[in-house]
């Protein structure tokens, strides 16, 4: 459905004249909670001229039974990989094997709890064709949560979005856009990062002095009702990417961009592993408790709830700095993946979309 265009990014000024910037949706159907296929639905449903975007679902290739067939038939590429798809550390090559696949301009990288509003890419499509130059569009979201936990991660999110549209920032949470020429020339995203390939793209793109531009629009809701075990692994996998990243910017004597000086602290392998047991029994423990006081104490519960947190994460951190690669064990990967047209998927569904091969 779009033809392919190649758009460099760069000190380029808007162009009228220029083809109109075509998008790719990239929706892995992994960690869906209470969304259901909504995030899909929603990627198919854009008011946004279809002929100017494609969608393209990852799915489990062990699961095909539970595949969404009448939605899988509308999107315009299927990519089944064989992974794990109950482990937190997949989730980024799900994205990758999705990005392989993009032929848009703009790679719109969404999660299965997020369900785009409906004029999402009108949106971002107004806010970015008169800039020329930009990189990277950051918007809005809202936050969906009927759990007490899922209100806290909500806190978080508003956090993390209000940093963003103050200076700027990257996230797979389906409220960013990324200029597929500027991803391909930060390097995309690399494996061993997992979910901190987020911040560490942000990073490079401050360093390549890249520009961001602000869609002042929800984009999308954000729907936060995760299981306190899934949220723990999370925050912990997230950790051990952390010190990973830090151990590799140190190796190639690159300036490191440090938020919290705990990460300066717990650096060294000693100091790690002394702290490794008393941040992980007080970090779960802190977010049950900021659970029980969530409603009678909101406040409080919220300072509670990010201090388990950032103990939680600092508690993989400290792992991976103390015993790295012997602790870590046989890494979760995709060990292949099979893109599929939407032509061919209709030997699947049943049906015969419309394909931009």
């Amino acid at each position: 459905m779009i033809a392919e265009q190649s758009v460099a990014h760069g000190d380029e000024v808007a162009d009228a004249r220029a083809p109109p910037l075509a998008y790719s949706i990239i929706v892995p159907l992994f960690d869906c909670r209470d969304a259901g296929t909504r995030a899909l639905q929603s990627a198919l449903d854009q008011t946004f001229p279809r002929e100017r975007y494609e969608v393209i679902a990852i799915v489990d290739a062990t699961a095909s039974r539970d595949w969404p067939n009448a939605l899988l038939a509308q999107c315009d590429h299927v990519v089944t990989v064989d992974a794990d798809f109950r482990a937190v550390e997949t989730e980024i090559m799900l994205f990758d094997a999705g990005a392989k696949r993009a032929r848009g301009d703009c790679l719109y990288f969404i999660e299965g709890h997020t369900v785009l509003a409906a004029g999402a890419l009108h949106a971002i499509d107004a806010a970015v064709k008169t800039a020329g130059g930009w990189a990277i569009a950051c918007g809005r979201r809202t936050n969906h949560a009927a759990t007490r936990l899922g209100a806290l991660i909500g806190t978080n999110n508003d956090v993390h979005e209000a940093r963003a549209c103050e200076h700027g920032g990257f996230t797979l949470g389906a409220n960013c856009v990324i200029r597929r020429s500027a991803f391909e020339a930060l390097g995309g995203f690399d494996a061993a990062l997992q979910r901190f390939n987020e911040a560490a793209l942000y990073e490079r793109a401050l360093q390549a002095q890249m520009r961001f531009v602000a869609v002042d629009v929800v984009l999308c809701t954000h729907h936060n009702d995760a299981g306190l075990r899934w949220l723990i692994r999370l925050l912990v996998a997230t950790g051990h990417a952390k010190a990973r990243h830090y151990r590799s910017l140190r190796d190639a004597g690159t300036p490191l961009r440090i938020r919290h000086p705990v990460y300066r602290w717990l650096y060294p392998a000693p100091a790690a592993a002394l702290a490794i047991v008393p941040l992980r029994a007080a970090g779960p423990l802190l977010i049950v408790v900021s659970m029980a006081l969530a409603r009678a104490f909101p406040r409080l519960a919220v300072t509670i709830y990010r201090l388990g947190v950032g103990c939680t994460d600092v508690s993989g951190f400290c792992v991976e700095r103390a015993f790295g690669q012997r602790h870590r064990g046989a890494p979760s990967h995709c060990v292949a993946t099979h893109a599929t047209s939407a032509q061919s998927m209709n030997a699947v569904v049943g049906r015969m979309p419309a394909t931009i091969e």
